[in-house]
């Protein structure tokens, strides 16, 4: 037995257990997995004595603006912060110019990523009021993750939904035993409240995030639940930022019908009283809720309430969102996140807030199984040798020297983490350790959703 590359030393962790074992790696792939008194020849051994070995992350909500906005993120910027991160795994949000909405804009996005990421990706596609005539062909000629649509106006670049064009869609995603990712915020609520907040000549950061109340979440979550449950169709709920919306999922999930809830660090680490601080550099959709709602997801999270995290990645350039310090605005929406997706859920793990077999699951393993993607997700022999490595020893603040993403600035500069990925070898190969990119670009590959 010979192995191209050998893990020795490591406490691996599964979605459900943690266990001392050695990995062999060939062509890219986990040919061995070892008893820890076990080793095999190996071109290279990587002693990574005292830290544990996770599956690579999956990210299934990150914006790159690639094609289009470039100067906001690009993807390759975006797939170096994926690897230094501890992220093997990336799927793209279909809001870019063009929008994915067909073959054609499909296979644009598709051309502009050839050879110049770090890690590996899919795609999510698209649907509004004008392109579900062509979702059936985008859905089943292609590899898309799964459809995504906003029920109320959230992207300068696309329309939302209405209800009607809702139902029909999840009529047709329910036939083609697809999924939609479905972006839930009540649009007439949030209309009534920015229409308030204008009427008054409110300019202040918690105009904005008063505008989005919690409430318009829980709405949109529970009537698109339902028609989920009339259609038989398959939803995704990104972003979820309310414990009761949580909550409704979950019991929408007990009695069979088939709903998934992300969630996203924003919503762990900040409360709407930041606003008053980081005013436009913490300007996102849905927004941050008080400190109780904080609590109430924590407690929701480490009982599994949800099924997987992103980051909701979506940067934007630093004069972007300076320009709205005296009006919110006059801000985008969006912020970035992906470098530090892991340290904070290994920080809770230090703080006993969470395991790592919790963090294991949310970040990689239902990524996997949720979205179909073929030899992702497990640390298991046969699969896709993406691997991370993490020192749950290691603390320090994030800061702007941290930051591969295209623009340096985040909300997250400044905070101490204890618990960071160290290594992060994507189908064998070391991309990235101790913060520093390894290789050069463009050895990314396009993951296809198993059909």
């Amino acid at each position: 037995m010979k192995a191209d590359k050998l893990i020795i030393g490591g406490t691996v962790v599964s979605k459900d257990s943690t266990y001392k074992a050695n990995i062999g790696i060939t062509d890219g792939k986990i040919s061995h997995i070892l008893a820890p008194d076990v080793k095999i020849d190996a071109d290279e051994v990587v002693d990574v004595a005292g830290k544990y070995v996770i599956p690579g992350g999956i990210d299934a909500h990150v914006h790159f603006e690639d094609p289009g906005h470039t100067e906001r993120e690009d993807f390759t910027h975006g797939t170096a912060a994926c690897a230094v991160g501890g992220i093997t795994t990336c799927i793209l949000m279909p809001i870019h110019d063009p929008i994915i909405l067909n073959l054609d804009t499909l296979k644009t996005s598709m051309d502009c990523y050839v050879n110049r990421g770090y890690v590996d990706y899919a795609i999510h596609g698209g649907l509004d009021a004008s392109s579900l005539k062509d979702t059936r062909d985008l859905w089943e000629k292609s590899g898309i993750a799964t459809v995504k649509v906003f029920m109320c106006q959230s992207s300068p670049n696309m329309g939302f939904v209405d209800d009607a064009t809702l139902y029909e869609g999840l009529k047709l995603i329910a036939d083609m035993n697809a999924i939609m990712t479905v972006h839930a915020e009540n649009d007439s609520i949030i209309k009534l409240f920015e229409k308030k907040a204008h009427d008054a000549g409110r300019t202040d950061a918690m105009s904005y995030n008063e505008s989005r109340p919690a409430f318009g979440e829980v709405e949109a979550v529970r009537r698109c639940i339902y028609f989920a449950k009339i259609t038989g169709a398959t939803v995704v709920f990104p972003h979820i930022s309310t414990a009761d919306a949580l909550i409704e999922i979950h019991k929408a999930k007990e009695e069979g019908i088939k709903v998934y809830a992300e969630s996203c660090g924003q919503y762990f680490n900040f409360v709407a009283d930041d606003m008053k601080k980081y005013g436009p550099f913490l300007k996102f959709a849905p927004v941050m809720h008080e400190e109780d709602n904080k609590e109430r997801m924590w407690d929701l999270l480490a009982k599994g309430y949800v099924d997987t995290i992103g980051s909701d990645h979506s940067p934007y350039l630093k004069e972007d969102k300076e320009k709205a310090i005296d009006d919110i605005w006059k801000s985008p929406n969006g912020i970035p996140g992906i470098e530090v997706e892991l340290a904070w859920l290994l920080d809770a793990v230090n703080s006993g807030k969470l395991t790592l077999e919790n963090v294991v699951r949310m970040t990689s393993y239902n990524q996997s199984q949720i979205y179909h993607l073929p030899g992702k997700g497990q640390i298991q022999v046969g699969y896709d040798a993406d691997i991370v490595v993490v020192d749950m020893n290691l603390e320090k603040e994030f800061s702007e020297k941290d930051i591969k993403a295209k623009n340096k600035w985040s909300p997250y500069i400044g905070r101490k983490f204890k618990g960071w990925p160290v290594m992060t070898f994507v189908r064998g190969t070391l991309v990235a350790k101790d913060g520093n990119l390894m290789i050069n670009e463009g050895h990314s590959k396009y993951i296809s959703r198993a059909k």
